[in-house]
C-alpha cells in the first residue's frame, strides 16, 4: 500500500520502540505493558510509520467505527472481537449481527490475499473455536441445526410497558397502552414470570379490564390482543428465557444472529440485552459476598454472575437515530454508555450513516474509527465529535472520500495522543463474511458435466418436496447456472435427463415426478387405492364429442394453408388430476358462514368464470407473504398510499412499514410512484365467498373409468390459502377428482399433448 498520512503536526502518543498505545492510561501502561491491548493495526504517519497499533482492553471503552459500504466498519469489528478473545480471557463479547456475518469467526481465513498478509505480520489463518451463535428460539425448526450452536430467547415478564409501546409502535399514554400496562400489573401479581399468553388470559377475563363502567372498551381489547398474538410470530418470547451467564461467558464471542427479525424486533432484542448486561454488572460490581447469592433466586444469578463484556452492534443508525426517534434499544444504549464504565461495559458500534446516529450516545466515545465517508453531513458529523485535536489536512471532507478501503483515521480521548492519525487495520485470522459481491468473473470452473448434475440434483430435489416444478422456472434455474459458470447446456437435455432415469413426465407445463397412476373400474371404487385418493370427482360436463370438436378447432394447421405442417389428432383420452377440496368457515358479523374452495396442486384457485372453468394465477406469489407483509399488500390493493398511510392503517411502526414496502417492491408486486405506493394488478379475486369460487351449483360424483395424475402437495400452503380473504376456520381438507381431456397431436412423427378442464 502506497497510502502515507501526509500531517506535518507532531503526533505524540504512549509507545514503546515498536508499539503505539491507544486509550490507555500512562499508569496502566506502566503496570501491565502489552498485556491485555488488542494489535488493531500499524500507523500510516510518516513519523510513526510501520508501529503497531494497539487498543487498550483492561479499561472499559465506548468506540465508534464509522464508514460508507465497503470501507471496512464490520470487518473492525471482526478484528477487535478476535483480539478480546484471545488477549483478554476474563472479558466476554457478545456481538449483535443484524445481517448474518459473524457466525464464520469460527472458521479460518480463506481469503488468498489476506493469508499472505497475515503471514506478513506474523500471524496465520484460523477460526475462533470459541464463537457462539444463537439464534431466536422460534426459528430452530426452520433453520439448520449446522449453522447454530444455542437458542435464545425473552421472559415476556422482563419487558417494559416502554418496551412493549416503541416495539408496537404506541404511543405511551394511549388508551392501548394503559391496558396493557394494567395488565402487565395484574399477570406479574398472579404469576411473577408469566407467559404471553397469561397477559392475554388477564385482558380477556378481568373482571376490572373487562368492566363496562372502569374498564376498557372491545375495540381497545381487541387491538391490543392482535398485538400480542402477532408477538407469539417473533420466536423471541419463552417463559424460560436464555439467562445471561449462557451468553456473557469468559473467552467466548456469542453472535446473536437477529438477521432474521424485523427491525422494530430486533431493537427489543438489543434493549433488553444492554439494560441486562448493565443491571448485571452493577450488582457485581457491589462486592456481593457468595453467601448473599447462595440465599438469591437461581434464575436471579444466573443473571448477574457475568464477567466484563464487551458489546458489538453493527448498523447502530436503525437502534439508537437521531432526531428525536426512539426504539425499543435507544434508552437502553444511552444508560449503557453513560453507566457502564464503572461496572466494566463496553461497546463498540458501527454505523454508514454517522449523522443519524444519537448524540446522546455519540458524546460518551472515547475512542474513534473512521473510515472513508461519502456525504458531507456525515464527515460534518464525525469532525464534530472527534474526541481529539484532527489536523487540518485531515479535516477536508476530500481527504476523508479519498482513505483506501482497511484504511482509518483514529482518534482517542487519552491524554497521551496528541491527535488523530491514521492507521492500516490488521487482516482478520478467522474469516469474513461481509464483503459485497463482486461483478468479476468467478474463481470457480466447473465442467458441463458437474453443471448438469448439479441442476438434475436441484430440481429433483424440489420434485421431490412439491411435487412438480413449471418449466419456465426449471428453464430460468438452467440459463441462470449457464450464465453463472459459463457452460452450454440445453434445457431439453435435463428435461429428457429427468424423464428416462428419474420417473419425471411433462404435462400441463410443469414437470411432474412419479408420472401417472395406473387406472381403476368404477365397480372396485370401496377398495382403497394405494395412495389414499379420495373417491370423489367433479363431473364430467364436457363429452367426449364435445371434446373432440374443441380438440380439432386447437390443432396446429399449415401457415395460410400452405406452409409448415398440420396436426392431426392421434388420441383423446379423460384423465383425472387430484385437487384440493377445503372447506372452511368464516366469521362474520351475522355468525360463521360455511363455504368452500377449490385449490390446484400449484396452488391455485379453481373458479367459473366467462370461458367455464378458470385457474388463478398470482395465488401462489402471496403464500410466502408474513401475515403482515399481506396486511400491507391489502391495503395498497385498494388506493395509492403513501408510507405514513400504511403505517396508521396496518399499526405497523415506521420502520416496518417502510422495510415491507421496500421488499414487496421488490418482488414485483407493489409499484411506487414518488412517494406512494400501490399493488400491481395480480389475477387475485378480492373474495372467494361466492359461488363461482365454490363450484356451488357443482355436485361431486363417482369418477368414470379414467387415468389418475398424482399429487404432491404441502398441505399447510393449500389450507392458508382460504385465510388470504378474511380470517377463515378450516373445518376439513379433501382431495377430490378433476376431469380433463387429454389430446395428444401428432405432426411429422413428432407429438405434442395439451389439456383442457372437461367442466
Amino acid at each position: 500500500m502506497n497510502f502515507v498520512g501526509n500531517s506535518d503536526m507532531k503526533l505524540k502518543v504512549l509507545e514503546d520502540d515498536t508499539h503505539i498505545f491507544v486509550g490507555r492510561k500512562k499508569s496502566i501502561h506502566e503496570k501491565y505493558g502489552i498485556e491485555g491491548s488488542l494489535l488493531f493495526g500499524k500507523s500510516l504517519e510518516k513519523e510513526k510509520f510501520g508501529k503497531l497499533v494497539h487498543l487498550d482492553a483492561i479499561s472499559p471503552h465506548v468506540i465508534f467505527i464509522c464508514g460508507a459500504r465497503g470501507s471496512g466498519k464490520s470487518y473492525d469489528l471482526g478484528v477487535i472481537a478476535e483480539e478480546i478473545i484471545t488477549k483478554n480471557p476474563n472479558l466476554a463479547a457478545v456481538v449483535i449481527d443484524p445481517v448474518g456475518i459473524f457466525w464464520s469467526m469460527k472458521h479460518p481465513n480463506k481469503e488468498e490475499r489476506e493469508v499472505k498478509d497475515l503471514l506478513e505480520w506474523g500471524l496465520e489463518p484460523k477460526g475462533l473455536e470459541s464463537t457462539k451463535v444463537f439464534i431466536p428460539y422460534g426459528l430452530k425448526e426452520s433453520i439448520p441445526k449446522d449453522t447454530y450452536d444455542a437458542l435464545f430467547s425473552i421472559k415476556p415478564s422482563e419487558l417494559t410497558v416502554d418496551d412493549w409501546c416503541l416495539t408496537f409502535g404506541l404511543e405511551r399514554f394511549s388508551p392501548t397502552s394503559l391496558l396493557l400496562e394494567k395488565a402487565i400489573e395484574k399477570a406479574k401479581a398472579k404469576k411473577r414470570n408469566f407467559s404471553i399468553d397469561d397477559l392475554i388470559r388477564v385482558i380477556e377475563k378481568d373482571k376490572e379490564l373487562i368492566s363496562r363502567e372502569k374498564g376498557y372498551s372491545i375495540s381497545t381489547r381487541r387491538a391490543l390482543l392482535s398485538r400480542l398474538e402477532a408477538a407469539k410470530s417473533w420466536g423471541i418470547l419463552s417463559e424460560e428465557g436464555t439467562s445471561l451467564s449462557e451468553i456473557c461467558m469468559e473467552g467466548i464471542v456469542s453472535v446473536i444472529d437477529i438477521s432474521f427479525l424485523e427491525e422494530n424486533v430486533s431493537s427489543l432484542v438489543i434493549g433488553m440485552l444492554a439494560r441486562k448486561i448493565l443491571n448485571a454488572r452493577k450488582k457485581v460490581t457491589r462486592q456481593a459476598s457468595m453467601k448473599k447469592y447462595a440465599m438469591s433466586d437461581i434464575d436471579e444469578l444466573l443473571d448477574v454472575e457475568i464477567p466484563p463484556t464487551w458489546l458489538f452492534i453493527d448498523e447502530a443508525h436503525t437502534l439508537i437515530p437521531s432526531g428525536g426517534l426512539k426504539t425499543a434499544a435507544t434508552d437502553s444504549l444511552i444508560e449503557y454508555v453513560k453507566q457502564g464504565r464503572r461496572p466494566g461495559c463496553s461497546l463498540v458500534f458501527a454505523t454508514q450513516q454517522p449523522s443519524a446516529i444519537d448524540t446522546k450516545v455519540l458524546s460518551q466515545l472515547d475512542i474513534l474509527i473512521t473510515h472513508k465517508l461519502v456525504f458531507e453531513e456525515d464527515i460534518k458529523a464525525v469532525m464534530k465529535r472527534v474526541p481529539t485535536v484532527v489536523p487540518d489536512e485531515y479535516r477536508k471532507a476530500s481527504f476523508i472520500r479519498s482513505l483506501p478501503i482497511g484504511v482509518a483515521l483514529l482518534a482517542d480521548r487519552s491524554e497521551q495522543s496528541s491527535r488523530a492519525f491514521t492507521v492500516k487495520v490488521r487482516p482478520r485470522f478467522s474469516q469474513h463474511e461481509g464483503r459485497e459481491t463482486t461483478s468479476i468473473e468467478l474463481d470457480e470452473n466447473f465442467d458441463e458435466e458437474t453443471i448438469r448434475k448439479m441442476i438434475v440434483e436441484l430440481i429433483y430435489k424440489k420434485l421431490q418436496s412439491e411435487g412438480r416444478m413449471p418449466l419456465r422456472k426449471l428453464e430460468t434455474l438452467a440459463d441462470t447456472l449457464k450464465r453463472r459458470y459459463k457452460v452450454k447446456i440445453e434445457t431439453d437435455e435435463i428435461i429428457h435427463y429427468l424423464v428416462e432415469n428419474k420417473n419425471c413426465e411433462v404435462r400441463e407445463g410443469a414437470l411432474w415426478l412419479g408420472g401417472k397412476m395406473p387406472s381403476y373400474e368404477e365397480e372396485a371404487l370401496e377398495e382403497k387405492s394405494s395412495t389414499e385418493l379420495s373417491q370423489k370427482a367433479l363431473p364430467v360436463l364436457i363429452s367426449e364429442e364435445k371434446a373432440k370438436q374443441i380438440a380439432e378447432k386447437r390443432k396446429k394447421e399449415k401457415l395460410l394453408g400452405l406452409f409448415g405442417k398440420e396436426e392431426k389428432v392421434k388420441s383423446i383420452e379423460l384423465v383425472y388430476s387430484p385437487v384440493y377440496m377445503l372447506s372452511y368457515s368464516r366469521k362474520s358479523e351475522r355468525g360463521s358462514i360455511p363455504s368452500r374452495c377449490f385449490v390446484s396442486p400449484d396452488y391455485e384457485l379453481l373458479f367459473f368464470g366467462k370461458k367455464g372453468l378458470q385457474k388463478t394465477k398470482s395465488i401462489n406469489m402471496l403464500l410466502d407473504l408474513s401475515d403482515k407483509k399481506f396486511r400491507v399488500f391489502k391495503e395498497l390493493r385498494a388506493a395509492w398510499l403513501t408510507r405514513k398511510q400504511v403505517q396508521e392503517k396496518t399499526l405497523l411502526t415506521a420502520q416496518a412499514a417502510a422495510k415491507y414496502l421496500r421488499e414487496l417492491v421488490g418482488a414485483g408486486l407493489v409499484e411506487r410512484k414518488g412517494e406512494k405506493y400501490r399493488a400491481k394488478n395480480l389475477d387475485v379475486p378480492n373474495d372467494i365467498l361466492s359461488a363461482s369460487f365454490s363450484l356451488e351449483n357443482v355436485d361431486l360424483v363417482k369418477p368414470r373409468n379414467a387415468k389418475v395424475e398424482e399429487i404432491k402437495c404441502n398441505e399447510k400452503r393449500i389450507q392458508s390459502i382460504p385465510k388470504l380473504f378474511g380470517p377463515a376456520i378450516i373445518d376439513s381438507v379433501d382431495i377430490v377428482l378433476l376431469p380433463k381431456w387429454r389430446v395428444t397431436y401428432e405432426s411429422a412423427g413428432k407429438s405434442r399433448i395439451e389439456e383442457f378442464f372437461a367442466l
